[in-house]
């Protein structure tokens, strides 16, 4: 099993970080595009053929997933992190004994969900009173049914998260891409079609049904099912697994006070304003689900480099990562808030697009300034440092639901936003303040860490977005503007490469596809991120 995989990594030789990296990444993005069916093609189907309440209750409904999303991430970065580990220690026995652990936790986490779903759509009516009567039936059915479809693949999270230590993202990537397009489409059908919204949840349902399924066929079809057993649960295993992700569940509480009530909020407080807010958070997620797609690959690696290297070598990993990840960033968030006026118009209409712009703007800085740190939160979390890092998450949620409450009694949905943009500010600082001396398995200087890692990257695109603003401000034309945001990315990217990376560095990204066209033929390449 196990062994016959790593035979076949050594026959082909030893792969670049940076090449490991690009094709995890890939595989990440290419699940990530097939995602923006549900996340980007649906929304401007549905704001044309469902009514506000409507929408905004649909949108209401997801945030379940949402909070299941977050805990299912946790977990699979979890096993991945102890199937990372195991293969550097070379321990085929650990590895077998944690993914049954994890296996049997998943359950029970999913018999748990099952039960919270039915509670929550019991109480619906007295959760979110807002909802307009003739539709409260129809929503209470819909969060059922996706509650429990949700629930039934948690246990399948063991596999994917196993997948992802393997290094084998395209199995993800593939069972996450079919299932998520044939449910969205299933939805968006269901809606043009004006059926109810239990039937879109139906089809939702189904994909999620069908991704468990071809994580299941892919396991069988790789024969590593006797790495999950009944027999191999053990106690000590169990309690290990729990006690690494008991800090992993306190982060993501932060992020459910991070980003998870900010739609409830405003549907409780600003329901007339909760379709727009679904909107702005939804072009938020442009910027974070290729961020997360890139970074979350440095987990397995990560853990690797931990069992086998000292902290020097770790804080430099996270110095240089966050270096290019930040760069990416900005090459993203760039063309974002630059064409984000025309691109709601055309996407979502003019009406929306006139109230959701500002929280958009608002919402997308929020995001960019907490996913700077992004790198550093993965590395430590693979190095086993999370429970050294809760202050900043924890800190950041308080703050952000202190604020959005405040903001939205006087602000409207636009408060909930700004509260977004204050937390994230409060969770950097808590970072370089009170976890950063903390983390002892990453030895880096903060200074540098903020100038190398977060400014330098930043420096270098701010002029080209301020040239791109005063141009802007004269363009005649969409096409224009157009053409400006493509002329103000090449800009960006030209000071990146010059200012940015240093010789060695441009020469590896340079010859990155021809050396990973190499490797997959049995060539040896040193690895990218030296020191």
């Amino acid at each position: 099993m196990l062994s016959q995989l790593k035979g076949e990594e050594s026959s082909r030789g030893y792969t670049s970080v940076l090449s490991v990296v690009a094709k995890n990444s890939a595989a990440n993005l290419t699940k990530m595009a097939a995602l923006s069916v549900t996340v980007f093609v649906l929304p401007p189907i549905l704001v044309r053929v469902l009514d506000k309440p409507s929408y905004a209750t649909w949108v209401l409904i997801l945030q379940i997933g949402t909070y299941v999303a977050l805990f299912d991430g946790s977990m699979q970065s979890a096993i991945s992190r102890f199937v990372g580990r195991s293969r550097g220690m070379n321990d085929d026995r650990y590895m077998g004994t944690m993914l049954s652990s994890a296996g049997m936790i998943m359950l029970i986490a999913a018999l748990t969900t099952a039960a919270l779903a039915i509670l929550c759509a019991w109480q619906l009516h007295h959760l979110f009173p807002s909802i307009p009567p003739p539709i409260r039936l129809d929503a209470a059915r819909a969060l059922l049914i996706f509650g429990l479809s949700l629930a039934f693949t948690l246990p399948f999270s063991t596999l994917a998260g196993a997948f992802l230590g393997l290094q084998m993202n395209q199995v993800n990537a593939l069972a996450g891409s079919v299932g998520r397009v044939l449910g969205a489409t299933g939805a968006a059908y269901a809606a043009y079609r004006h059926h109810s919204l239990t039937v879109m949840s139906l089809w939702m349902a189904f994909g999620y049904v069908l991704q468990a399924g071809m994580y299941e066929a892919a396991w069988k079809r790789l024969n590593l099912h006797g790495l999950i057993r009944r027999v191999n649960v053990t106690r000590r295993a169990t309690q290990e697994f729990v006690r690494f992700c008991s800090a992993s569940l306190a982060t993501q509480l932060g992020g459910v006070l991070i980003t998870g009530l900010d739609m409830p909020i405003v549907a409780a407080f600003d329901f007339r304003s909760a379709a727009y807010y679904a909107v702005a958070a939804t072009v938020s997620t442009m910027l974070t689900v290729p961020q997360s797609a890139v970074v979350n690959t440095l987990i397995p690696i990560a853990s690797g480099i931990c069992a086998t290297s000292n902290p020097d070598r770790l804080g430099a990993f996270v110095v240089k990562t966050t270096r290019y990840s930040t760069a990416l960033l900005c090459l993203v968030v760039l063309p974002l808030l630059l064409g984000m006026s025309p691109f709601l118009r055309l996407w979502v209409g003019s009406d929306y697009a006139r109230h959701a712009l500002p929280m958009a703007a608002v919402l997308v800085l929020a995001q960019f300034i907490r996913l700077t740190l992004l790198p550093y939160a993965a590395i430590g979390f693979a190095a086993g440092q999370q429970q050294r890092m809760l202050y900043s998450p924890l800190g950041e949620g308080v703050v952000n639901l202190a604020c959005s409450l405040a903001g939205v009694r006087y602000l409207g949905a636009l408060g909930v936003a700004l509260g977004t943009l204050v937390g994230a500010c409060v969770g950097v600082l808590l970072h370089f303040i009170v976890s950063m001396p903390r983390t002892d398995e990453m030895k880096f200087a903060r200074g540098r860490l903020a100038v190398d890692g977060i400014l330098r990257p930043v420096g270098c695109c701010l002029p080209a977005l301020l040239v791109v603003l005063f141009l802007a401000r004269h363009a005649p034309s969409r096409l224009a503007l157009g053409g400006l945001v493509c002329f103000g990315e090449m800009l960006a990217f030209a000071a990146l490469w010059k200012f940015n990376f240093g010789q060695p560095e441009r020469g590896e990204i340079a010859k990155l596809l021809p050396r990973y066209t190499v490797d997959n033929g049995g060539g040896k390449a040193g690895s990218c991120f030296h020191g």
